[in-house]
Protein backbone atom coordinates (compact mmCIF):
# COMPACT_ATOMS: atom_id res chain seq x y z
CA UNK A 1 0.00 0.00 0.00
CA UNK A 2 1.10 3.29 -0.96
CA UNK A 3 -0.62 5.26 2.33
CA UNK A 4 -1.21 8.58 3.00
CA UNK A 5 2.21 9.71 3.49
CA UNK A 6 2.43 9.74 -0.30
CA UNK A 7 -0.39 10.67 -1.43
CA UNK A 8 0.24 14.04 0.48
CA UNK A 9 3.66 14.48 -1.54
CA UNK A 10 2.03 13.55 -4.66
CA UNK A 11 -0.34 16.67 -4.23
CA UNK A 12 2.31 18.98 -2.55
CA UNK A 13 4.55 18.33 -5.68
CA UNK A 14 1.72 18.80 -7.83
CA UNK A 15 1.13 22.09 -6.26
CA UNK A 16 4.80 23.16 -6.83
CA UNK A 17 5.14 26.00 -9.18
CA UNK A 18 8.87 25.74 -9.69
CA UNK A 19 11.58 23.44 -9.51
CA UNK A 20 13.19 24.51 -6.48
CA UNK A 21 10.34 23.66 -4.32
CA UNK A 22 9.67 20.69 -6.02
CA UNK A 23 13.16 19.44 -4.92
CA UNK A 24 12.54 21.25 -1.29
CA UNK A 25 9.54 19.04 -1.04
CA UNK A 26 11.37 15.86 -2.47
CA UNK A 27 14.10 16.32 -0.23
CA UNK A 28 12.15 16.82 3.24
CA UNK A 29 9.20 14.05 2.54
CA UNK A 30 10.64 11.12 0.51
CA UNK A 31 12.96 10.05 3.55
CA UNK A 32 9.91 9.44 6.04
CA UNK A 33 8.49 8.03 3.30
CA UNK A 34 10.36 5.17 2.30
CA UNK A 35 13.21 5.19 5.47
CA UNK A 36 16.23 6.86 4.04
CA UNK A 37 18.20 8.75 5.87
CA UNK A 38 19.14 11.43 3.62
CA UNK A 39 17.47 12.18 -0.12
CA UNK A 40 19.64 14.05 -2.96
CA UNK A 41 18.54 15.16 -6.07
CA UNK A 42 21.44 16.01 -8.70
CA UNK A 43 21.46 17.65 -12.14
CA UNK A 44 23.21 16.64 -14.92
CA UNK A 45 24.17 17.81 -18.55
CA UNK A 46 24.65 14.93 -21.32
CA UNK A 47 27.49 16.97 -22.75
CA UNK A 48 29.61 18.04 -19.08
CA UNK A 49 28.30 16.19 -16.55
CA UNK A 50 26.69 16.42 -13.24
CA UNK A 51 26.63 19.90 -11.96
CA UNK A 52 24.41 20.48 -9.23
CA UNK A 53 23.61 19.38 -6.08
CA UNK A 54 20.29 20.22 -4.10
CA UNK A 55 19.96 19.50 -0.28
CA UNK A 56 21.74 20.35 2.59
CA UNK A 57 22.46 17.42 4.63
CA UNK A 58 26.37 15.97 4.92
CA UNK A 59 25.68 13.66 2.39
CA UNK A 60 24.83 16.46 -0.05
CA UNK A 61 27.40 18.57 0.86
CA UNK A 62 30.06 16.04 0.37
CA UNK A 63 28.38 15.58 -3.08
CA UNK A 64 28.89 19.12 -4.10
CA UNK A 65 32.16 19.53 -3.19
CA UNK A 66 33.55 16.29 -4.93
CA UNK A 67 31.36 17.49 -8.17
CA UNK A 68 34.66 17.09 -10.15
CA UNK A 69 35.51 13.96 -8.06
CA UNK A 70 32.52 12.32 -9.38
CA UNK A 71 32.73 13.74 -13.33
CA UNK A 72 36.02 12.50 -13.36
CA UNK A 73 35.73 9.26 -12.27
CA UNK A 74 32.10 8.15 -13.14
CA UNK A 75 33.48 5.97 -15.54
CA UNK A 76 34.63 3.66 -12.57
CA UNK A 77 31.53 3.83 -11.16
CA UNK A 78 30.69 -0.13 -9.30
CA UNK A 79 27.77 -0.06 -12.18
CA UNK A 80 28.99 1.73 -14.79
CA UNK A 81 28.34 -0.72 -17.75
CA UNK A 82 25.30 -2.55 -16.12
CA UNK A 83 22.97 0.66 -15.68
CA UNK A 84 23.26 3.33 -18.56
CA UNK A 85 22.40 6.63 -16.30
CA UNK A 86 21.39 8.45 -19.27
CA UNK A 87 18.70 6.02 -19.84
CA UNK A 88 18.18 3.96 -16.03
CA UNK A 89 14.26 2.72 -16.88
CA UNK A 90 10.90 3.84 -15.73
CA UNK A 91 11.14 2.84 -12.08
CA UNK A 92 14.10 3.56 -9.65
CA UNK A 93 16.60 0.44 -8.29
CA UNK A 94 18.65 -0.54 -5.61
CA UNK A 95 22.76 -0.35 -5.96
CA UNK A 96 22.70 -3.68 -4.39
CA UNK A 97 20.94 -4.72 -7.23
CA UNK A 98 23.73 -4.95 -9.04
CA UNK A 99 26.56 -5.07 -6.39
CA UNK A 100 27.43 -6.37 -3.10
CA UNK A 101 27.21 -3.37 -0.28
CA UNK A 102 30.88 -4.14 0.51
CA UNK A 103 32.27 -4.11 -2.67
CA UNK A 104 30.22 -0.72 -3.23
CA UNK A 105 31.83 0.72 -0.18
CA UNK A 106 35.26 -0.50 -1.20
CA UNK A 107 35.20 1.03 -4.35
CA UNK A 108 37.20 3.74 -5.56
CA UNK A 109 34.89 5.94 -6.90
CA UNK A 110 32.66 5.68 -3.38
CA UNK A 111 35.98 5.80 -1.00
CA UNK A 112 37.11 9.26 -3.25
CA UNK A 113 33.32 10.63 -3.25
CA UNK A 114 31.52 9.86 -0.06
CA UNK A 115 35.24 8.69 2.01
CA UNK A 116 33.71 8.00 5.61
CA UNK A 117 29.86 9.12 4.86
CA UNK A 118 30.07 6.33 2.46
CA UNK A 119 26.58 4.83 2.27
CA UNK A 120 25.45 1.03 2.90
CA UNK A 121 22.74 1.08 0.06
CA UNK A 122 21.41 3.78 -2.43
CA UNK A 123 18.01 4.02 -4.27
CA UNK A 124 18.58 5.45 -7.56
CA UNK A 125 16.13 7.18 -10.20
CA UNK A 126 15.78 9.86 -12.96
CA UNK A 127 13.22 12.23 -12.52
CA UNK A 128 14.17 14.63 -15.48
CA UNK A 129 15.81 12.59 -18.85
CA UNK A 130 16.22 14.39 -21.96
CA UNK A 131 18.99 15.24 -24.88
CA UNK A 132 20.00 18.39 -22.58
CA UNK A 133 19.15 18.36 -18.66
CA UNK A 134 18.88 15.14 -16.39
CA UNK A 135 18.00 15.05 -12.88
CA UNK A 136 18.21 12.00 -10.66
CA UNK A 137 17.21 11.32 -6.84
CA UNK A 138 19.81 9.77 -4.71
CA UNK A 139 17.98 8.03 -1.49
CA UNK A 140 21.14 6.49 1.12
CA UNK A 141 21.14 4.47 3.91
CA UNK A 142 23.80 4.19 5.85
CA UNK A 143 22.80 0.30 7.18
CA UNK A 144 20.69 -1.86 6.20
CA UNK A 145 18.36 -2.36 3.49
CA UNK A 146 15.34 -0.51 1.77
CA UNK A 147 12.39 -2.67 2.43
CA UNK A 148 10.20 -3.87 -0.61
CA UNK A 149 7.37 -1.47 0.53
CA UNK A 150 9.60 1.42 0.40
CA UNK A 151 11.03 0.94 -3.04
CA UNK A 152 6.75 0.49 -4.07
CA UNK A 153 6.52 3.77 -2.94
CA UNK A 154 9.59 5.41 -4.40
CA UNK A 155 8.75 4.10 -7.94
CA UNK A 156 5.42 5.58 -7.18
CA UNK A 157 7.40 8.61 -6.61
CA UNK A 158 9.59 8.74 -9.95
CA UNK A 159 6.39 8.29 -11.68
CA UNK A 160 4.49 11.32 -10.21
CA UNK A 161 7.70 13.52 -10.45
CA UNK A 162 8.32 12.78 -14.06
CA UNK A 163 4.75 13.80 -14.51
CA UNK A 164 5.21 16.89 -12.58
CA UNK A 165 8.58 17.63 -14.29
CA UNK A 166 6.78 17.17 -18.02
CA UNK A 167 4.41 19.86 -17.04
CA UNK A 168 6.35 22.41 -15.09
CA UNK A 169 9.14 22.41 -18.57
CA UNK A 170 6.12 23.29 -20.80
CA UNK A 171 5.26 26.01 -18.91
CA UNK A 172 8.69 27.48 -18.36
CA UNK A 173 8.96 27.49 -22.48
CA UNK A 174 5.55 28.68 -23.02
CA UNK A 175 5.87 31.61 -20.07
CA UNK A 176 9.83 32.26 -21.62
CA UNK A 177 8.69 32.89 -25.08
CA UNK A 178 5.04 34.35 -24.18
CA UNK A 179 7.27 37.14 -22.33
CA UNK A 180 9.87 37.44 -25.45
CA UNK A 181 7.48 37.63 -27.95
CA UNK A 182 5.32 40.59 -26.57
CA UNK A 183 8.58 42.36 -27.23
CA UNK A 184 7.61 42.73 -30.74
CA UNK A 185 5.81 45.41 -32.06
CA UNK A 186 3.69 46.10 -35.26
CA UNK A 187 6.61 47.55 -36.84
CA UNK A 188 9.59 45.40 -35.37
CA UNK A 189 7.80 41.93 -35.37
CA UNK A 190 9.51 39.06 -33.27
CA UNK A 191 10.89 36.19 -36.15
CA UNK A 192 10.93 32.94 -34.79
CA UNK A 193 13.03 29.83 -36.13
CA UNK A 194 13.24 26.41 -34.32
CA UNK A 195 16.26 24.57 -34.74
CA UNK A 196 16.01 20.76 -34.43
CA UNK A 197 18.38 18.61 -32.92
CA UNK A 198 19.58 17.35 -36.10
CA UNK A 199 20.24 21.16 -36.86
CA UNK A 200 17.55 21.58 -39.19
CA UNK A 201 15.97 25.11 -39.40
CA UNK A 202 12.76 25.85 -39.83
CA UNK A 203 10.94 29.05 -39.84
CA UNK A 204 8.29 29.15 -37.63
CA UNK A 205 6.01 32.32 -37.86
CA UNK A 206 5.10 34.90 -40.59
CA UNK A 207 7.87 37.04 -40.13
CA UNK A 208 9.78 34.27 -39.68
CA UNK A 209 8.81 32.94 -43.28
CA UNK A 210 9.46 36.74 -44.71
CA UNK A 211 12.95 36.36 -44.03
CA UNK A 212 13.74 32.63 -45.10
CA UNK A 213 12.02 34.16 -48.10
CA UNK A 214 14.83 36.01 -49.00
CA UNK A 215 17.39 34.34 -47.22
CA UNK A 216 16.83 30.73 -48.65
CA UNK A 217 16.16 29.46 -52.35
CA UNK A 218 13.20 29.23 -53.74
CA UNK A 219 13.18 25.48 -53.37
CA UNK A 220 14.56 25.12 -49.48
CA UNK A 221 11.54 24.89 -47.46
CA UNK A 222 14.12 24.35 -44.40
CA UNK A 223 18.42 25.17 -43.75
CA UNK A 224 20.13 22.56 -42.49
CA UNK A 225 23.24 23.93 -40.57
CA UNK A 226 26.28 22.33 -40.51
CA UNK A 227 27.52 19.70 -38.13
CA UNK A 228 30.23 21.55 -36.82
CA UNK A 229 28.12 24.48 -36.38
CA UNK A 230 24.99 21.95 -34.63
CA UNK A 231 27.86 20.63 -32.30
CA UNK A 232 28.60 24.31 -31.22
CA UNK A 233 25.16 25.86 -31.17
CA UNK A 234 24.86 22.86 -27.97
CA UNK A 235 28.20 24.15 -26.19
CA UNK A 236 27.23 27.30 -26.73
CA UNK A 237 23.48 26.50 -24.60
CA UNK A 238 24.86 23.83 -22.36
CA UNK A 239 25.05 26.16 -19.15
CA UNK A 240 22.03 28.03 -20.10
CA UNK A 241 19.54 26.74 -17.84
CA UNK A 242 18.58 27.60 -14.39
CA UNK A 243 18.24 24.13 -13.47
CA UNK A 244 17.08 20.84 -14.62
CA UNK A 245 13.75 21.92 -16.26
CA UNK A 246 14.19 25.86 -16.71
CA UNK A 247 15.76 27.14 -19.74
CA UNK A 248 17.01 30.79 -19.81
CA UNK A 249 17.51 32.57 -23.04
CA UNK A 250 21.37 33.41 -24.55
CA UNK A 251 21.91 35.92 -27.49
CA UNK A 252 24.01 34.30 -29.58
CA UNK A 253 25.39 35.84 -32.93
CA UNK A 254 24.12 33.25 -36.02
CA UNK A 255 24.23 33.45 -39.83
CA UNK A 256 21.28 31.56 -41.02
CA UNK A 257 21.66 33.13 -44.39
CA UNK A 258 20.91 36.45 -44.34
CA UNK A 259 24.45 37.14 -42.71
CA UNK A 260 25.32 37.66 -39.00
CA UNK A 261 22.51 38.43 -36.93
CA UNK A 262 21.91 38.88 -33.41
CA UNK A 263 19.10 36.02 -31.92
CA UNK A 264 17.69 34.97 -28.65
CA UNK A 265 18.09 31.25 -28.35
CA UNK A 266 16.20 29.03 -25.73
CA UNK A 267 16.89 25.59 -25.70
CA UNK A 268 14.29 23.27 -24.93
CA UNK A 269 14.46 19.63 -23.33
CA UNK A 270 13.44 17.58 -26.26
CA UNK A 271 16.67 18.77 -28.01
CA UNK A 272 15.11 21.63 -30.07
CA UNK A 273 16.29 25.14 -29.97
CA UNK A 274 14.08 28.46 -30.60
CA UNK A 275 15.79 31.22 -31.94
CA UNK A 276 14.30 34.58 -31.86
CA UNK A 277 15.27 37.58 -34.09
CA UNK A 278 13.49 40.99 -33.68
CA UNK A 279 13.22 43.14 -36.95
CA UNK A 280 14.66 46.72 -36.45
CA UNK A 281 11.62 49.71 -36.63
CA UNK A 282 10.70 52.79 -35.71
CA UNK A 283 8.99 53.63 -32.40
CA UNK A 284 10.21 50.47 -31.11
CA UNK A 285 10.19 51.71 -27.17
CA UNK A 286 6.79 53.58 -27.16
CA UNK A 287 5.22 50.37 -29.32
CA UNK A 288 6.64 47.45 -27.26
CA UNK A 289 4.92 49.19 -23.64
CA UNK A 290 1.80 49.47 -25.64
CA UNK A 291 1.11 45.85 -24.66
CA UNK A 292 -0.47 47.33 -21.32
CA UNK A 293 -3.47 49.24 -21.30
CA UNK A 294 -2.69 53.29 -20.78
CA UNK A 295 -4.06 52.42 -16.90
CA UNK A 296 -1.55 49.92 -16.72
CA UNK A 297 1.43 51.62 -17.77
CA UNK A 298 0.12 54.65 -15.58
CA UNK A 299 0.02 52.44 -12.48
CA UNK A 300 3.25 50.46 -13.54
CA UNK A 301 4.94 54.47 -13.88
CA UNK A 302 3.96 54.80 -10.27
CA UNK A 303 5.13 51.55 -9.39
CA UNK A 304 8.38 52.63 -10.64
CA UNK A 305 8.63 55.63 -8.73
CA UNK A 306 8.31 53.61 -5.67
CA UNK A 307 4.90 54.18 -4.74
CA UNK A 308 2.87 51.03 -2.89
CA UNK A 309 -0.79 49.93 -4.55
CA UNK A 310 -2.53 51.82 -2.31
CA UNK A 311 -0.35 55.19 -2.82
CA UNK A 312 -1.12 54.89 -6.63
CA UNK A 313 -4.43 54.09 -6.21
CA UNK A 314 -4.70 57.64 -4.15
CA UNK A 315 -2.87 59.24 -6.80
CA UNK A 316 -5.45 57.62 -9.68
CA UNK A 317 -8.62 57.76 -8.07
CA UNK A 318 -9.49 54.68 -8.09
CA UNK A 319 -9.30 51.63 -5.10
CA UNK A 320 -6.44 49.48 -4.02
CA UNK A 321 -8.01 46.50 -5.16
CA UNK A 322 -8.27 47.57 -8.27
CA UNK A 323 -4.80 48.68 -9.33
CA UNK A 324 -3.80 44.90 -7.76
CA UNK A 325 -5.97 43.38 -10.81
CA UNK A 326 -4.53 45.72 -12.92
CA UNK A 327 -1.02 44.52 -11.64
CA UNK A 328 -2.19 40.67 -12.29
CA UNK A 329 -2.83 41.53 -15.97
CA UNK A 330 0.55 43.24 -16.06
CA UNK A 331 2.44 40.36 -14.86
CA UNK A 332 0.04 37.70 -17.13
CA UNK A 333 1.48 39.92 -20.57
CA UNK A 334 5.09 40.18 -19.14
CA UNK A 335 5.62 36.77 -18.00
CA UNK A 336 6.50 37.56 -14.72
CA UNK A 337 5.46 36.55 -11.51
CA UNK A 338 5.92 39.99 -9.04
CA UNK A 339 5.80 43.36 -9.14
CA UNK A 340 9.78 43.28 -8.94
CA UNK A 341 9.94 41.79 -12.24
CA UNK A 342 7.42 43.27 -13.63
CA UNK A 343 8.93 46.84 -13.10
CA UNK A 344 12.01 45.63 -14.57
CA UNK A 345 10.50 44.21 -17.41
CA UNK A 346 8.64 47.40 -17.75
CA UNK A 347 11.57 49.68 -17.55
CA UNK A 348 13.40 47.55 -19.89
CA UNK A 349 10.61 47.82 -22.39
CA UNK A 350 10.52 51.56 -22.25
CA UNK A 351 14.14 51.97 -23.13
CA UNK A 352 13.59 49.37 -25.75
CA UNK A 353 16.00 46.62 -24.75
Amino acid sequence: MLGKSYFDLAQAIYRATNFDDFVDLLVAKVPHLIGADEVVVLEKSPLSGYSAVSDHGPLAKRLREKLPTINRLIVEHPIQGRVDFDKPGDLGFAMSDYTAPGDYKQSRFVQEVFGDLAPNEVLFGAISVSRRRNAYIHCYLAAGAFAFQARERFDAILLTARGVLDRMAALNVESSVRAKLLEGTTSSPMAVFAVTPNGKVFAVNHAAVALSETWWGPDEPTLELKPDLVAELDRELDRSWDNAVTPLWKDLVLDLGGGELTFAALPKLSGETLLLHRMAGPGDAEEAVSILTKRQREIMDWIAEGKTSSEAAIILGISPRTVEKHLEAVFQRLGVENRIAAMRRYLDLKRGI
